[in-house]
């Protein structure tokens, strides 16, 4: 039963999950492109570091946007058929709820490999300082992990809340903004980002989004 409801999800996630792939193995190399006329010859440590440095930001919102999509998709499919395809399956609603979440969680798996693929690239083509080290499998992973909490969340939030998760989604954000505008407008800016560096460092519960996502470091 759980090869019939992945071979669904690939089958509604195919596009999205092919483009997040070679979005995902392009990223490293179009970085550093984008920083140097060219992939090869000697660089310096701050050089090569300063060439990364964006990587990370921008590999946490694909994250986040992957663990969005892989549930949004299946969850419009499903509700434009008024769920008559989980429905009409034998299986309870909940064991339904927990292979769909397999099935989405094991495609996640797939961008973090190109991910992996691509970092291995971009190390063969430049040559880093001995001062330096590339990360490439330890970058796939946060990747991995990030994508899976994020996934986790708004899966969470989808199947509990149903058709109302969108506004919730909403209603979160806009929360967080006004938090934000009011902590700048009264000059507590500093509690703020004491609550923020909670959340998003070691032991917070968001902490595979603050730490570094550097593929090459000390």
């Amino acid at each position: 039963m759980f090869g019939q409801i992945l071979y669904t999800q690939v089958k509604w996630s195919r596009t999205a999950v092919a483009i997040l792939s070679i979005v995902t193995f392009a990223t490293p190399a179009l970085f550093w492109r984008m920083v140097h006329e060219g992939f090869f010859g000697q660089n310096s440590a701050m050089e090569v570091m300063n060439g990364f440095e964006a990587l990370g930001p921008m590999l946490v919102a694909f994250a986040v946007f992957a663990g969005l999509l892989l549930v949004a998709q299946p969850w419009a499919v499903d509700s434009a058929a008024r769920h008559v395809y989980p429905l009409a399956l034998p299986l309870p609603w909940r064991k339904y709820v927990a292979m769909r979440f397999g099935a989405g969680a094991l495609l996640l798996v797939i961008p973090a490999i190109t991910l992996w693929l691509g970092s291995l690239l971009v190390l063969a083509l430049i040559e880093i300082p001995a001062t330096l080290r590339g990360y490439p499998g330890t970058l796939a992973l946060r990747y991995l992990l990030g994508s899976l909490l994020a996934y986790s969340a708004v899966f969470a939030l989808q199947y509990l809340s149903g058709r109302r998760a969108a506004h919730l989604l909403l209603g979160i954000l806009i929360g967080l903004v006004v938090v934000a505008l009011a902590a700048e407008f009264s000059g507590n800016t500093a509690l703020l980002y004491s609550v923020v560096n909670r959340l998003i460092h070691w032991p917070g519960p968001l902490a595979v989004f603050g730490d570094s996502w550097m593929l090459i470091d000390v």
